[in-house]
């Protein structure tokens, strides 16, 4: 019996890390211009270290990193490096 519900308590853990790292993406598109300190819950790099300026989207997909000394702080940034 206890098998059981440590099995749901991992299921349940799991969803909410995907739900928390869904919010965070989220979180970071709408607010672009303010969350470029924020820590990414994957890697733990800001969000301006990433070569988009968003959070990584889950853990099996940890995103590069900017070029060194040249943080994604605005969108224009993000955009001319993306294209």
């Amino acid at each position: 019996m206890t098998c059981v519900v440590r099995d749901i308590d991992k299921d349940i853990d799991i969803q909410a890390r995907k739900i928390a790292l869904q919010l965070q993406s989220l979180m970071a598109v709408v607010d672009f211009k303010y969350n470029r300190h924020e820590p990414c819950l994957v890697c733990n790099k800001k969000f301006m270290h990433h070569y988009d300026g968003l959070p990584c989207e889950d853990d099996n997909n940890v995103k590069d990193r900017a070029a060194f000394n040249n943080p994604i702080n605005t969108k224009e940034k993000a955009r001319k490096f993306l294209a």
